[in-house]
């Protein structure tokens, strides 16, 4: 009776840490799917219900992306001090609780330009704090699906978690299209959909780590051993500087050029607008989403740093067609071809980072990487913004495109990337 009842336990535990994985891929889901209605909710407050400046418009989306920079630092400390599932229920609630605020404030004609900003910034502060617990979570889930008989590795997991992101960040920017002129009963969805990734990360079967200092100078020591391990390991390094001009390059351009192109170049009103934005994320995304889940039903590429930089030259390419004025539907091809390789880029950032990096420093290493990217975001659409003002739409593109070609030929020519092949030794280097 007692061998039995051992043998019960522990197939309930190996299928208490299986279900992890799904709730795991849940909570992914769920943020997303946010993340995509904020992609079209968010931009349309500020380029089509306030009509606000190129300037204004790049401003709001460096408000969303800033506080990444400014905390994200903290987030991978509290990445390897905090149990992962109560921590990310705690943030994300805070999140639905500004946009249920924001809801009520456009159902009630009150919203303005400063406060679009603040919510901005305190949303993109809870991310900031929330996004390397959640992603360094990942590689402890892995460890214990394996260890309970699973067959499952980093980057296979990798791949189907960016698969997971991309479709539920797709069934967002769908449901969002639909806004048109009236968004405030989408920010009430955002909301919802919020509080159920709360629910599902307390599934997280993740314990509290441990051998860390809870000092502030052991907190300042670790953040300046985990920059000093990020800089001088030979992978890291080159991911670093890579994360830094997509920040600038893609993703600064994208949050701002795709609103101004769809109104300025092609006009509409708000409804017709919202629509063509949303068309756009989506094809973007959905192209995204089936080269990720392609890649997660393949072996794991041999040589990752090499597709990700050609994958950065396709965007650079897509982005430079950005200066020619053309047809709406030429230009929704242009960005289905763009997110298929961006559905590359993210996976194989994913993989490479999280594979690469000493278990020791992984929450720190995940939100340097996180701080390059979105600190360099905010610079990007500051810049896009400014030039969008100065030197319209179809000049502006070029800027992005030309320093997005030059980057990746550096990155390629001077560091070990092109070259990497993952191996278990560099993981502790």
């Amino acid at each position: 009776m007692d061998v039995r009842d051992d043998i019960t336990k522990r197939e309930g535990e190996r299928r208490g840490i299986g279900a992890e994985l799904a709730f795991y891929y849940a909570l992914v889901a769920c943020y997303f799917f946010a993340f995509g209605m904020q992609f079209v909710l968010f931009p349309s407050l500020a380029a089509f219900i306030l009509h606000a400046s190129p300037e204004g418009v790049g401003w709001a989306q460096s408000a969303l992306s800033a506080p990444m920079f400014c905390l994200l630092l903290f987030g991978g400390l509290v990445a390897e001090r905090a149990r992962a599932g109560p921590f990310i229920a705690q943030t994300y609630v805070l999140m639905a609780a500004a946009t249920m605020a924001l809801y009520l404030v456009v159902t009630a004609g009150l919203l303005t330009y400063p406060l679009l900003i603040a919510y901005a910034i305190f949303v993109g502060a809870c991310a900031a704090l929330a996004m390397p617990v959640r992603d360094a979570a990942l590689n402890g889930v892995v460890a214990r699906a394996f260890a309970s008989g699973r067959r499952t590795n980093l980057a296979t997991t990798a791949a189907t978690t960016t698969a997971v992101q991309i479709a539920a960040q797709i069934a967002g920017i769908v449901i969002a299209r639909s806004a048109g002129a009236n968004p405030s009963a989408y920010l009430a969805i955002q909301a919802i959909a919020l509080l159920l990734g709360a629910a599902v990360a307390l599934m997280l079967r993740a314990p509290k780590p441990v051998g860390h200092e809870h000092t502030v100078s052991g907190a300042f020591r670790d953040m300046r051993d985990g920059l000093s391990y990020s800089f001088r390991n030979a992978i890291m390094s080159p991911m670093l500087i890579s994360a830094a001009y997509v920040g600038v390059f893609i993703v600064g351009s994208f949050q701002v050029l795709f609103p101004l192109i769809v109104r300025d170049e092609y006009g509409g009103d708000a409804a017709t607008q919202a629509g063509r934005l949303a068309t756009l994320l989506a094809c973007f995304w959905g192209a995204s989403f089936v080269s990720a889940a392609t890649l997660s039903a393949l072996k794991p590429l041999r040589r990752p740093g090499r597709a990700l930089i050609i994958t950065h030259m396709i965007s650079a390419a897509a982005l430079l067609t950005f200066f020619w004025h053309k047809p709406f539907l030429v230009f929704a091809a242009i960005v289905v071809a763009w997110g298929l390789a961006a559905g590359v880029t993210i996976s194989m950032s994913r993989t490479i980072v999280q594979g690469a990096a000493s278990h020791r420093y992984l929450g720190r290493v995940l939100a340097v990487y996180s701080m390059g990217f979105m600190g360099g975001a905010p610079i990007g659409s500051a810049i896009t913004g400014y030039a969008v003002a100065h030197m319209g739409t179809q000049a502006a593109a070029l800027i992005p495109s030309i320093g997005l070609a030059l980057a990746s030929i550096i990155l390629a020519t001077t560091t070990p990337l092109w070259r990497f092949t993952p191996t278990a030794e560099h993981a502790d280097a």
